[in-house]
């Protein structure tokens, strides 16, 4: 009684812990398709396109119940259920083994290919040992099935026969069969079902015998024939298709035992003893990948309780899947009893399973296909395929054998069709042949949030049945638009990153500002940066790191010639959503013109020289261009004053305004005249008076006034004299003067050579007039008495009288004679010593303050050897310089003041 009562309990639990269940996101959902005896499929009576049409409709109805995966089963007593060379058709689909179908078909791969379309796994169920369901029907056997070609490797249990376990030959010919399926068929797992040693009495004495292996215990040894058949498989797959699955389905008890560490706490058939199935060795050893014993009882049931079952099992996994094979045909089976009349007893066991204490247990298969299409079976169909099954599930996947995930799609696009559809397009992506890699499936994900949680099976839609790149969404439940994302499957469904989100809103750039960039001084260029980098940008769906932000033009270009661009920026989303932005890049010249100048040398014409940019300039350039209007000389024009070499700055700018200069030498070739007056007379008669002197009325009453030039060679100096009263001529190097009254008489003579250069020089003539006497014809003498009183007295006497009063210290004219203009004077300009030998003093002393007054020596070619001052100059103020004559090697030099108003020069020697 008190197990009834525990086993209501625990149901009544497990329902209302299972009401809060999510749907995993990873479930094997398993269904058996049984075709011994016709079980769930073929009909052996129709004909090949409606056994294909009747296939179709059960894979439509499987997949429309939320299954996917299908165990098919292809050997169910060494026969094939496919064209093989090693075994014969299976009666089952034909009626009689051996014979082929009518039209020729192959069903293994027909039933792949419409799996493939539905997005279910195909796993090949074989029936190892099986031989001979029933010996009494060995005569409609073909010739060629392994029963009748090799009678001595069967092993007899009442009327059936199965193959041996103990014979290698046996094991050899297993893989075979096995070789031979997964070498021509894209399956994705090998299935073994639960006959091994069967459930009745039979004789392997001889085996054991024979061929013990060290074994002493008889069911040790067997348990390790059917260990040996597992590896050996196992292995031959791994070798031919590494990614062909390999999984086993036992019946649902391992071991009885109280203590767990053996066994479960159950009282029914027990594979481990009497089939001689070790499962949980072949789980420890890793030939297989999953197991999925048959667990085919109630919740509750005595000796085989599902709600004990189910935890041994998740403990015992040994790191691999655990799928629950449920009872579906048993669902309201009279002979079932009333357990199985409960249409909750399949939805507890499912949520069971799904309990988070079996982490291990990875899902289930239904045995049998025709339980879930059969319309008395309490509707559990229903429970599957509208609650359980309603969420689509990615299978688990198996890490040991692949845990690579497959590249992520992109590009997903994600668009409105009318009021009922959304078209989801995304890149595949690209195949690198790798059978591990290759995408199977995609995986289809939604929410009103662009932040999807994968994980969260609320978010998972759909999983594509082939490796599409479109889904259409025809279940909206809002008019709200909705965001999508696709993950990859591959073969082990492994699952990629996500794709990028779809959106409706492309991103935001910020942090665009205005840049400047100098361009290279040579050919002014600049290579483009990456600005990206300073953007800020930002998306409604997509990640940083899933925007791709480009630059135009691209970072690299060279880029060239100063002044403003416009740099683009794009920041494109995931979804293939973009936004552009502009900055104004200014492209800055920071490089002043390269000036190239020459020295030059003219001369001077007409007291002139004129030169232009183009006499200095020897190719100024610029690397962004020269603004060629703004070449200016700092002098172009000289006169005489520039005899000699003067620096001339170039000034350039270019077309942004950087500005250089450059100086050169301009050497200005001519000479200054050195102009120089002297004065003699014809008549030589002695008067006592300076020479500059005329006494009219006595003596010479001329004098012939002689310009000369120091520094001329030859003849071209020509000379101008003024005032013109009183000479004789202006022009000419010398004139005569002949005054009239007395007085006072400046001349000026300016001389101008060959170059066009001018220097003048002044002389002043006093005129007395010592006529006295009634016709004028005597002349007044001051005759000196020797008397301290009266020291002389003026005389009026004849001519030829005068020469001996002058004898005797007379004087011409009165005895208070007027003065004359210069004499006693400071001169303004002198030199001492002069003659001079290694050294001499020049000083000058002018009148009045001059601006710029320069002083300098020639020799007598009129070549500069000296510039003792230039600059401004105080009135009455005496200048003094030293001049070195150690360099000088000639006796003769020209001393010249040029003021503003006129040059003067003196005469300097030096002694040999």
């Amino acid at each position: 009684m008190k197990t009834p009562l525990l086993s209501v309990f625990l149901s009544l639990a497990l329902f209302l812990t299972g009401m809060a269940q999510s749907a995993p996101k990873r479930e094997f959902r398993g269904a058996w398709i049984a075709t011994y005896a016709n079980i769930d499929w073929p009909n052996r009576t129709q004909t090949p396109a409606q056994q294909q049409a009747a296939l179709i409709s059960i894979l439509d109805h499987h997949k429309a119940t939320g299954i996917n995966a299908i165990f098919l089963q292809v050997r169910s007593q060494s026969d094939a259920l496919y064209p093989s060379q090693l075994e014969p058709w299976s009666s089952d689909l034909t009626g009689l083994q051996g014979r082929a179908p009518s039209t020729p078909w192959d069903p293994v791969a027909f039933a792949i290919e419409e799996c493939r379309k539905r997005g279910m796994e195909f796993h090949a169920w074989i029936n190892p040992y099986r031989a001979i369901a029933n010996y009494n029907n060995i005569n409609s056997f073909d010739p060629s099935h392994v029963a009748r070609r090799k009678p001595e490797w069967l092993l007899a249990a009442g009327n059936q026969r199965i193959l041996n376990p103990a014979l290698p030959e046996v094991r050899d010919y297993v893989t075979s069969v096995i070789d031979d399926i997964v070498a021509r068929y894209d399956v994705d797992g090998i299935h073994f079902d639960d006959y091994f040693y069967p459930n009745a009495a039979f004789n392997d004495d001889a085996n054991f015998l024979a061929d013990p292996r060290g074994f002493t215990d008889r069911g040790d040894w067997r348990r390790d024939n059917v260990n040996m058949l597992v590896q050996q498989v196992s292995e031959s797959i791994k070798a031919a298709k590494p990614w062909v699955k390999f999984g086993i389905s036992p019946s649902g008890i391992y071991r009885n035992s109280t203590n767990p560490a053996l066994g479960s706490a159950t009282s029914g058939l027990q594979h481990y003893v009497t089939l001689y199935a070790d499962s949980r060795k072949w789980l420890q050893e890793g030939w297989i990948d999953y197991l999925a014993p048959q667990v085919y009882w109630y919740i509750g049931q005595p000796g085989a309780n599902y709600s004990v079952l189910i935890p041994w099992w998740n403990n015992n996994s040994y790191g691999r899947h655990i799928y629950i094979g449920m009872a579906g045909y048993k669902v309201n089976d009279p002979a079932q009893g009333v357990n199985w009349a409960n249409p909750s007893q399949i939805p507890n066991q499912v949520r069971m399973n799904r309990d988070a204490a079996h982490p291990n247990i990875y899902g289930q298969a239904i045995y049998n296909t025709s339980s879930l299409r059969s319309a008395t079976k309490l509707g559990f169909r229903d429970s599957l395929r509208y609650d359980f099954y309603s969420k689509p599930a990615l299978l688990p996947n198996m890490p040991w054998r692949d845990n690579v995930a497959p590249t992520a799609p992109a590009d997903l696009i994600a668009q409105r069709h009318g009021n009922d559809s959304v078209v989801i397009t995304w890149s595949q992506p690209a195949s690198s042949g790798d059978e591990f890699d290759k995408v199977r499936q995609f995986a289809v994900y939604r929410s009103l949030s662009p932040m999807m949680d994968p994980e969260n099976t609320d978010n998972l839609l759909a999983i594509t049945n082939t490796a599409t790149g479109r889904y259409t969404d025809k279940a909206l439940a809002s008019d709200a638009p909705y965001y999508y994302f696709v993950t990859a499957l591959d073969r082990f469904h492994n699952e990629s990153a996500p794709s990028n989100v779809s959106d409706y809103q492309a991103p935001i750039l910020a942090g665009v500002s205005n840049q400047e960039i100098s361009l290279d001084a040579d050919n002014c260029s600049a290579t483009l940066p990456d600005y990206t980098a300073m953007l800020t940008v930002s998306d409604d769906v997509s990640f940083p790191d899933q925007i791709t932000l480009t630059q135009s033009p691209a970072a690299g270009t060279e880029i060239s010639g100063a002044g403003p661009m416009q740099i683009t920026f794009t920041a494109t989303d995931a979804s293939g959503k973009s936004t552009s932005s502009s900055m104004t890049l200014t492209k800055k010249d920071v490089t002043a013109p390269v000036i190239l100048v020459q020295d030059i040398k003219r001369t001077l014409s007409n007291g002139i020289v004129i030169i232009s940019v183009g006499d200095i300039d020897l190719g100024t350039w610029d690397n962004c261009g020269l603004d060629v209007s703004s070449l200016q000389l700092s002098q172009s024009s000289f006169d005489c004053s520039h005899i000699g070499e003067n620096t001339v700055t170039l000034t350039a700018r270019d077309l942004s305004g950087n500005e250089a200069q450059a100086t050169a030498v301009v050497t200005i070739e001519g000479v200054v005249p050195q102009a120089a007056i002297s004065l003699s007379r014809a008549d030589n008669t002695y008067t006592g008076l300076p020479d500059n002197t005329i006494a009219l009325g006595y003596g010479a009453q001329s004098l012939t006034l002689t310009a000369t030039d120091a520094t001329a060679e030859n003849p071209s100096t020509t000379y101008t004299w003024t005032p013109v009263t009183g000479l004789s001529t202006t022009t000419g190097a010398i004139t005569e003067f002949a005054p009239q009254a007395a007085g006072t008489y400046t001349f000026k003579v300016e001389a101008t050579n060959a170059y066009g250069c001018t220097s003048t020089a002044t002389v002043t003539v006093e005129v007395i007039d010592v006529r006295c006497g009634e016709n004028n014809d005597k002349v007044l003498v001051c005759n000196k008495t020797g008397s301290a009183t009266n020291p002389g007295n003026g005389i009026c006497i004849a001519p030829e009288a005068v020469a001996a009063h002058l004898s005797k210290g007379g004087t011409l004219g009165g005895c208070a004679p007027a003065a004359i203009a210069g004499k006693g004077q400071a001169p303004v300009l002198n030199a001492y010593p002069n003659p001079f030998n290694s050294e001499t003093t020049v000083q000058f002393t002018l009148d009045q303050e001059e601006a710029n007054v320069v002083l300098e020596v020639y020799d007598m070619n009129g070549n500069r050897v000296a510039r003792l001052y230039e600059g401004s100059a105080a009135a009455d103020r005496t200048y003094t310089f030293n001049l070195n004559g150690n360099t000088l090697r000639n006796n003769v030099y020209i001393v010249r003041l040029v003021t503003a108003g006129e040059v003067k020069t003196f005469r300097l020697m030096k002694n040999r």
